[in-house]
């Protein structure tokens, strides 16, 4: 059988022998008729779960702090947005008093060209727009203690509204079960310690960091402790082909996420009936952006409640990582040390540092797995360094995987990993 391959600029047709697959994995097609129109945006806006209506939390007085995600999510906030600040119009709150702060968490600044993509040139002609900067002292503050104990800092735009509004999207996530809802609060808008305490070792490891569920996650447990400091008013979406808006709940940062998950669970739940020796795992925006991001597309047949992959099988990672690898800690940590195990234990019995989950997981694949990287944007030099091999072609990649392999091997062919969850039936 042929199967099309495509990460950003990447293309290629790929032979496969069809009585070695096992399953061929993405999600389902959007249905027609199914995108939400404007009005139906509005009417979950409206119509809350478990939380007042914005016209019960607001006042023409009131201080309305907006937070967006940044560019590593397909959120369609220029879609989104307009709604919003009309909704907050209606109830007359002025334009001085709507700050909009976009959740970089530890990521890098978005860029202007980024800023316009996902706002649009009119919000930032109007509105004070600002990412969140994690690592400056000056710019978070102390939001609380959480139930379990974790003080949290968060940013000062954040704490001194009266109310706050989050834009998100559903999808999966490596560690956090789904991104969306509490997630723009923690790790969005969170200082760097707090995001550290976070995303620290213990709640990363797997099964405590999980792919594709909530309740198992620990990570997600802490940032909903942390969002329940300020009480978000959350607004998430589920998006189908091209970032169509499928689905839409607003309202508690807890019920309305929940409601966003299990509708995106109805396309993203997929499962196989047997293990199998090699995942080909393409397309999604997060391995076209870089192999930091794209890595945590590798989850979907490692992380997930009931992994897919044999241990010692090899993902063939076909992604464009036109950023190279994201992370200059990749680069530099993963030399230090002879072996995945080494790197693990250093982890484990040092403090947390930025970008250190990239390197756990990389690691802990390393460990259990085999990683064939195909991709134009990673050098011999960098591969080299994150100690994977890199193929230029799928089709030699494939080769090579097939040759490692028992005779009667069993392939899995996954798109969009990101928008997945993949379990064992």
């Amino acid at each position: 059988m042929k199967a099309i391959l495509n990460s950003g600029t990447m293309h290629e047709e790929l032979e496969l022998n069809e009585s070695h697959i096992a399953g061929l994995i993405h999600p389902d097609k959007i249905q027609s008729g199914s995108i939400l129109t404007d009005n139906e945006i509005l009417d979950a806006i409206n119509n809350p779960i478990d939380s007042p209506r914005l016209e019960a939390r607001l006042t023409p007085s009131s201080r309305v702090a907006i937070i967006v995600d940044d560019a590593t999510r397909p959120t369609p906030t220029k879609r989104i947005l307009p709604l919003v600040l009309g909704k907050l119009k209606s109830i007359g709150v002025p334009d001085r008093q709507i700050w909009i702060t976009i959740a970089t968490g530890l990521h890098r600044k978005t860029t202007a060209q980024e800023k316009s993509a996902i706002l649009g040139d009119d919000v930032m002609s109007i509105f004070n727009i600002e990412d969140n900067d994690a690592r400056d002292p000056e710019v978070t503050a102390y939001a609380g203690t959480t139930a379990s104990g974790k003080e949290v800092y968060l940013n000062k735009r954040i704490l001194g509204a009266d109310t706050v509004i989050t834009i998100g999207v559903v999808k999966s996530h490596a560690f956090a079960g789904f991104t969306g809802g509490a997630k723009s609060i923690l790790p969005g808008v969170a200082s760097q310690q707090t995001i550290h305490e976070n995303h620290c070792y213990y709640n990363i490891e797997y099964p405590r960091g999980v792919l594709g569920s909530c309740e198992m996650s620990a990570t997600r447990k802490g940032m909903e402790e942390a969002a329940r400091l300020i009480n978000p008013f959350i607004i998430n979406v589920v998006l189908g082909e091209s970032n169509q808006i499928q689905f839409a709940a607003a309202g508690d940062v807890v019920s309305a996420h929940r409601a966003a998950v299990d509708y995106f669970k109805k396309g993203a739940l997929k499962t196989i009936p047997e293990k199998v020796d090699i995942a080909i795992v393409h397309g999604g925006l997060a391995g076209s952006i870089s192999f930091y991001q794209g890595l945590f597309g590798c989850n979907v047949v490692k992380t997930t409640e009931k992994p897919i992959l044999k241990k010692n099988g090899i993902v063939v990672l076909f992604a464009e990582c036109r950023e190279g690898s994201g992370s200059k800690l990749l680069e530099e940590m993963m030399p230090k040390f002879n072996t995945p195990d080494e790197i693990l234990q250093n982890l484990a019995s040092n403090k947390v540092f930025d970008d250190q989950w990239a390197v756990q997981f990389l690691a802990t694949f390393l460990r259990d797995i085999k990683i064939f990287l195909v991709s134009t944007g990673i050098s011999d030099e960098v591969a080299a360094e994150l100690k994977i091999r890199l193929f230029k072609k799928a089709e030699d990649a494939v080769r090579e995987a097939v040759a490692a392999s028992n005779d009667d091997y069993r392939i899995a062919l996954i798109q969009n990993p990101d928008v997945l969850i993949v379990n064992l039936s």
